[in-house]
């Protein structure tokens, strides 16, 4: 915990540093996780749209590292002029209460809601050549060798469905945490771990790549644009539903008619068949803005924390 607080405020400084530089004007979205992830994917397309919306220039921010801890308290302690905003996942806002004991920010206190902009199942992916052809034979193949098994992940989410899927089957593997998804998709592909859970906004082009095999979808049902990857129910584990959401906040002291003005910008460009048609291989538009949101964020908090008490998770 000091190492990510140390970090943290270490980015908080590069903030202030790092704004001198950027363009007069530009708005800075800080990610919490590294290009090519699943947020990174979403937020291109978006923000490209709202800066055309809006008539202003919007910058992309990738820091990514130590839970989210890095880009969130930079956020939380950038000035309230609308010019700092994070977007983010549940990793941030709903997750990390459930992980750790103390935050270098306050999830609730220290951001306001803008919009929620979409949600994403999770796949359970493992490399290309890997023995395993379904989740039965990966359940076997974990069982037969317990020393051997590996997990990654660059996010929350990733994190606790795989300690939830391994503590619902009474299994053992060695979790790997990563900066980002990126990196552990990597590490997948060369073999230095056996499974993993990503989500299908940042799975969709290493799954279009033929790079690794989807053995199982979390989502309800199986998805139209996968219709050959089965639901982890149809799999034999039941009830195993996950999914991200993304969306986006300012610092808590924003005005209200700046925060209204970026939420009715991106519901307008949201409802774009064209930006659509982007997003409908690796996630599904929701826009929900200011308390609506802040009601849903609240929700889902409780949500993993009920699922972190199952998986056995101590705070730390």
């Amino acid at each position: 915990m000091r190492l990510f607080r140390h970090l943290a405020r270490l980015a908080a400084i590069a903030l202030i540093a790092s704004a001198a530089s950027a363009q007069d004007g530009a708005t800075r979205v800080i990610l919490p996780f590294g290009p090519g992830s699943g947020t990174d994917n979403v937020a291109r397309p978006l923000f490209d749209e709202v800066s055309r919306e809006l008539n202003q220039s919007f910058v992309i921010d990738n820091r990514p590292g130590a839970s989210g801890f890095i880009a969130s308290e930079a956020v939380a302690r950038a000035a309230p002029d609308g010019k700092t905003l994070l977007f983010t996942t549940n990793t941030t806002h709903a997750i990390n209460p459930a992980l750790f004991k103390k935050l270098p920010y306050d999830p609730v206190k220290d951001f306001k809601p803008v919009s929620l902009v979409v949600t994403s199942p999770y796949l359970l992916l493992v490399r290309k050549d890997f023995a395993a052809k379904d989740v039965n034979e990966l359940i076997a193949w974990i069982k037969a060798n317990p020393g051997t098994a590996s997990y990654g992940w660059g996010a929350a989410v990733s994190q606790m469905a795989g300690a939830g899927f391994l503590k619902r089957l009474g299994l053992s593997a060695v979790g790997v945490p990563y900066k980002s998804s990126p990196q552990a998709v990597t590490d997948l592909i060369g073999g230095q771990l056996s499974f993993m859970f990503l989500d299908l906004a940042a799975a969709t082009p290493v799954i279009a790549g033929d790079r690794v095999k989807a053995l199982a979808i979390t989502a309800p049902a199986r998805l139209g644009t996968l219709p050959t990857i089965p639901t982890m129910a149809e799999s034999g584990v039941k009830d195993f539903e996950v999914a991200a959401w993304i969306g986006l906040f300012a610092p808590a002291g924003v005005p209200d008619a700046q925060v209204q003005r970026l939420s009715a910008a991106i519901r307008k460009v949201m409802a774009n068949p064209a930006l659509q048609k982007k997003y409908e291989n690796c996630c599904t538009p929701r826009v929900l803005a200011g308390d609506e949101f802040a009601d849903f964020v609240k929700k889902d908090r409780a949500l993993w924390a009920e699922r972190a008490a199952a998986a056995g998770i101590v705070p730390e």
